[in-house]
């Protein structure tokens, strides 16, 4: 669970020294309804009266409120309907169905309908408007000319938000009046909100062959508040996830690690209702107001309305305004804004001059949240200004200018596109005073400790205390206590060092680590390390360190462990934004345990060592990759963009090893993103040895004896259960997200989420290693096999989001059913149960 709260350190800080009390939380519900007809009516605005909070109905004249800022009074107003007041009741949960009347002064004849009727796309004159939108999207949508260019300025917000008046008097909030000062309203959803930290950028963005290639130049960078501390790289690491820059005239949205289908989309008509739903002349031209919403309320689309030209402007987007309806499967978000504004100029056509999306983050039920607003705005467009091809080339489209993080106040003064509120101009003062608040320091310290296992204590970090006590059969009963340096120390060094002991094998162990960091954007780190230490062949889950507490609990005993002295020196070097090169030297000695000593095929003599001494050359690649930047911790944020890993190792006499041997190897991941069908995440993983190498050397298949779900080892396989000289693996995991449960209608208000994955392994072990007539090969565990017979397989299909975090699997082996060690689950062997804990939209 540590890991999990790693992520959300700040969020939780922030949230918990505040408190939670609340003031009453206000749920109404209904359906507005015309009172002649009887029909549900769409699109019908419900707000709290004098109060900027409401919704609007969907196509069965549903409507949901939730607020504890209201008002005592709900307004109903649609087109052509008279204007409803509503008085409520002093209830918490309630139910106000409402009957509109037309405000029709000439009504000379009506008929009444028995029944609804049926939405169609046929002869509709809002599916007419959007296919004519549809035609001229490559007009409009400002990627018509050779070059293009045009300055750029962002801004993105992070408020506090959802607090009751008085929240300030309460106990243990001593100090923290200051706060009151900057108390704002949002115009989202009417939430009261104060600034916590503001990050504003300014660029210059070159477009050419139409807007298929572009360079964009970062010329200032700021950012206020929370500089270097949790609150800052925890809210970026959630708040990434949210998305990127938005083309609504794209077919599809990346949002929330989610495809949504734009409304501006070929296939728009089968996945959305469109209706026009007021009209208006602006600067002599007629624009009509297009409204929409999803046919089916969980899939991954869109609510909201754009305002449309006729012919004589092209059918062009004047402006959009996109929301989400609360009822989608996805997590955390309470509310969710985007607008953009476009004009119409002779020279450019229509352009993008503003994009601005809020995201109301409600991350422990109705407590205290986070408001994310990100604006930017454009400016100074120029066309036809030619630039050298090699201009556009590189592997990033995002460079930065040399000391862009330096600009005074008074460059910022001048060039950003929008002036400062008061309140944002206090974040400033407001981050120095919160932090500075005993009480804030406590609870970040013992959230920190929650989230990273580690205590702070002045320049060092004590931990981990996940790994301060644990077990296995040689070691017995492990203690280990370790520190790292901080900030406090060095902003570019880090010293890690850790002390062990077993009370069966009554051995030290220790590590002393030292790492130097050049840069971190680009990332250019060097680490040396000595380590003498257990080693478990086969084991990489994600995160988990070899002594954490939870593997004292396996599925077999621990007796097929090495020891081994390790020293390490490796450094990484970024040339461009998503190519990183890393050499790697490592010069090892492996030796037995007294459980597993390792004995020549031919003359059964005790090996008493391995010396294995080797020089690693890696490259990992991916076209404009975006990572969160940490203060000594680097995270990629998964897209579609394809990743590739490469190594290539040599070790050989020459090194002092005793045995020499090549090795190469590759993956390639891909995230796929169909739509409302969810993603798929691909992974295809390939070894190969040239050479002769005992057993400990060859590739040992990453198993799983744990009670976790690993997405990259298999949850079914042993440890060191299979080794191969060459292998090929294949990792298949599809993700539903609603679309399955959203379709159950009691299941469908958990949020709970279908996920199924397959995984593949083909491998061997060459005549080269596996001759038993060789002097030099050494003799193999009994349970330690290979994968000559036979592919090993496994699939599971599970349900996520329990909760919002709980994740289960039932894991199916399909292959080596009767290798040892196999458990079976309700009769059925080699199923087992798997669970794993993730945070996600």
């Amino acid at each position: 669970m540590h890991i999990i709260i790693k992520r959300f350190i700040p969020l939780i800080a922030i949230l918990f020294f505040i408190g939670v009390a609340q003031a009453q939380h206000v749920r109404i519900r209904g359906v507005v309804t015309d009172s002649l007809t009887h029909e549900p009516l769409p699109f019908v605005n419900v707000v709290f009266k004098g109060k900027n909070i409401g919704a609007i109905t969907d196509m069965d004249g549903k409507y949901i409120l939730e607020s504890q800022w209201g008002s005592s009074t709900l307004l109903f107003s649609s087109m052509g309907y008279a204007l409803k007041e509503v008085k409520l009741s002093g209830k918490s949960n309630q139910e106000v169905n409402v009957q509109l009347a037309s405000n029709s002064t000439e009504l000379k004849t009506f008929e009444v309908q028995g029944k609804k009727q049926k939405y169609r796309n046929k002869e509709n004159p809002a599916v007419i408007l959007i296919r004519n939108v549809l035609a001229h999207k490559d007009e409009n949508r400002g990627k018509t000319f050779d070059f293009f260019e045009y300055e750029k300025y962002v801004k993105s917000e992070y408020d506090l938000n959802n607090f009751k008046d008085g929240w300030l008097d309460g106990r243990g909030m001593e100090g923290f009046q200051v706060l009151s000062d900057y108390i704002d309203t949002s115009d989202l959803n009417g939430k009261p909100f104060v600034p916590i930290l503001i990050q504003e950028k300014m660029a210059y963005v070159y477009e050419s062959d139409h807007g298929s290639k572009s360079k964009e130049v970062v010329t200032a960078t700021t950012l206020s508040g929370f500089d270097d501390g949790n609150f800052s790289s925890g809210v970026d690491q959630f708040m990434s996830k949210i998305g990127g820059e938005i083309d609504i005239y794209e077919s599809k949205v990346l949002l929330f690690d989610k495809s949504f289908t734009s409304p501006i989309s070929s296939v728009g008509p089968t996945i959305y209702r469109y209706y026009i739903t007021d009209s208006t002349e602006i600067d002599g031209k007629k624009f009509n107001k297009l409204s929409f919403l999803p046919r089916n309320n969980t899939m991954i689309a869109f609510t909201g309305f754009m305002w449309v030209g006729d012919s004589t402007s092209n059918y062009g987007v004047r402006s959009i305004e996109l929301n989400l309806d609360k009822r989608m499967n996805i997590n955390f978000l309470d509310d969710m804004r985007i607008t953009q504004e476009f004009r119409y100029t002779s020279e450019i056509g229509w352009h993008l001059v503003e994009d601005k999306m809020v995201v109301d983050f409600q991350p422990i039920g109705k407590t205290l949240g986070v408001f994310n607003t990100k604006t930017t705005s454009y400016f100074g467009f120029k066309i036809n200004t030619e630039h050298p091809v090699d201009f556009y080339s590189g592997l990033t489209s995002v460079s930065y200018e040399v000391g862009a993080e330096l600009k005074s106040k008074e460059y910022w003064d001048e060039n950003r596109h929008q002036k400062l509120t008061e309140s944002e101009i206090g974040v400033y003062d407001l981050a120095d005073t919160i932090q500075n608040i005993s009480q804030f320091k406590t609870f970040n310290t013992i959230v920190k400790l929650l989230g990273t296992a580690y205590l702070t204590v002045n320049k060092i970090e004590v931990g981990p205390m996940t790994s301060l006590m644990s077990y296995n059969t040689v070691e017995g009963i492990r203690f280990r206590a370790g520190f790292r340096t901080n900030l406090k120390f060095d902003k570019n060094w880090r010293i890690t060092s850790w002390l062990a002991y077993g009370t069966t094998d009554k051995r030290f162990k220790y590590k002393a680590q030292l790492e130097y960091y050049f840069s971190k954007n680009p990332y250019r780190r060097l680490l040396v390390s000595y380590v003498d230490n257990t080693y478990q062949p086969g084991f990489a889950l994600s995160s988990i360190p070899t002594d954490h507490y939870m593997l004292s609990f396996r599925r077999t005993p621990a007796t097929n462990m090495f020891y081994v002295k390790n020293f390490k020196f490796s450094y990484d070097h970024e040339w461009t934004n998503g190519l990183v090169n890393t050499l790697e030297v490592n010069i090892n000695t492996i030796n037995a345990t007294r459980f597993n000593t390792m004995h020549y095929a031919v003359t059964n003599e005790i090996a008493e060592s391995i010396v294995d001494n080797s020089v690693t050359f890696g490259t990992r690649f991916s076209l404009n990759e975006k990572f969160i930047q940490g203060n000594f911790m680097r995270e990629s944020i998964k897209t579609t963009a394809p990743v590739f890993k490469f190594k290539y190792t040599y070790s050989g006499p020459g090194f002092g090893s005793d045995y020499e041997y090549h090795k190469l190897f590759l993956r390639i991941e891909k995230r796929f993103m169909p739509g409302i069908f969810g993603f798929t995440d691909i992974d295809i993983e390939g070894n190969k040895m040239f050479g002769k190498v005992p057993y400990p050397l060859l590739v040992i298949h990453r198993g799983n004896e744990s009670l976790s779900y690993q997405k990259n080892s298999f949850n079914m396989m042993n440890f060191m259960e299979f080794a191969s000289d060459q292998s090929l693996g294949l990792f298949v995991e599809h993700h539903f997200n609603g679309l399955l449960f959203g379709f159950v209608p009691l299941v469908r208000q958990t949020k709970m989420r279908v996920v199924v994955s397959g995984k593949m392994l083909v491998g061997n072990v060459s005549s080269t290693n596996s001759n038993l007539s060789d002097p030099e090969i050494i003799l193999k565990p009994e349970r330690l096999g290979s994968l000559s017979i036979q592919p090993y397989s496994e699939g599971s299909i599970g349900i996520e989001n329990i909760f919002n975090i709980l994740r289960i699997d039932m894991v199916k082996r399909f292959t080596y059913l009767d290798a040892p060690n196999i458990g079976n689950f309700f009769g059925v062997k080699g199923l087992a149960p798997r669970i794993a804990f993730k945070l996600k939209f």
